[in-house]
């Protein structure tokens, strides 16, 4: 029993120290526009940074890390432009305030000294930022309509839902292409396994590795109204994956503007009118 605590107490402690590593790794890269100049300074004879070129340089490996850090730290798959670039300038506010506290806080002769002080700052200020990024991620998940849901679904990704049919009250479980998200709801096309080739509304849909069972083809609506499917008929708590690019090209553009009849004109009026 004691062996099994001491191990445990060995792994929990090389983690840390992984993480130490890591964090200095990271800081060290972000705190180029100090790091560089400084060392840089201590060269025979002193050297200093000159030209537009090497400034590009040097803040370019501190930018690039953070956005690098910034794509990498959520927990959602989809790339959103404006949140990278709002999690990259954390990034570089957290780092380079650290950056620069530590350099004011340092004064020794020896620049191995300074600069592990200053990159161990640094890192250890990007990884609060990366914890707080999960954490908010985690804590958005954990509102998103649909108990079983850590995300909604977003456009263009293929999803396992209770698909409503057309003309009943009914569902069955089916893939799907997430065509649009509403507040309540999100409107898909329905996937089927079945052979649909020369039918005009059906496109056959390459397994972008979303069917892991039968890993063949599958065959999916096109130019007919989507189906409203609530969040809470989502069975998985991840997407399957993407659709295929060319796919959602066509999807996109023969995709008509309303929603199905039957059942989905029920649910889009029962969301639209607030339940009543």
């Amino acid at each position: 029993m004691a062996r099994r605590d001491d191990t445990s107490c060995a792994g929990i402690g090389c983690a840390g120290f992984l993480i130490l590593v890591v964090c200095v790794v990271v800081g060290s890269l972000l705190a180029q526009p100090v790091l560089m100049p400084d060392l840089l300074s201590v060269q025979t004879p002193p050297q200093k940074l000159s030209g537009a070129g090497q400034y590009l340089a040097v803040y370019g490996v501190s930018v690039v890390t953070a956005a690098v850090l910034a794509v990498f730290s959520g927990r959602s798959r989809r790339f959103v432009w404006w949140v990278v670039l709002g999690r990259t300038a954390l990034y570089l506010g957290a780092g380079w305030s650290a950056m620069l506290w530590a350099e004011a806080q340092v004064d020794s002769p020896y620049w191995n000294i300074r600069g592990l002080a200053v990159s161990g700052a640094t890192g250890v200020a990007a990884f609060v930022v990366h914890r707080g990024i999960r954490w908010w991620d985690a804590a958005r998940a954990n509102r998103a309509p649909g108990s079983r849901l850590g995300r909604r679904p977003a456009r263009g990704e293929v999803w396992l839902a209770m698909v409503p049919y057309r003309e009943s009250d009914q569902a069955a479980q089916h893939y799907c292409v997430v065509l649009r998200t509403r507040a309540g709801h999100a409107e898909v096309l329905q996937i089927t396994s079945k052979n649909k080739d020369g039918r005009a509304d059906h496109i056959r849909i390459p397994n972008a590795g979303w069917d892991h069972v039968s890993g063949r083809d599958h065959w999916v609506e096109i130019g007919v109204p989507p189906r409203p499917v609530p969040y809470a008929d989502f069975l998985k708590s991840r997407p399957q994956g993407r659709c295929h690019r060319a796919t959602w090209r066509q999807l996109r553009a023969s995709a008509p503007a309303g929603a199905t009849g039957g059942r989905g004109r029920a649910l889009l009026s029962r969301f639209t009118q607030g339940g009543a």
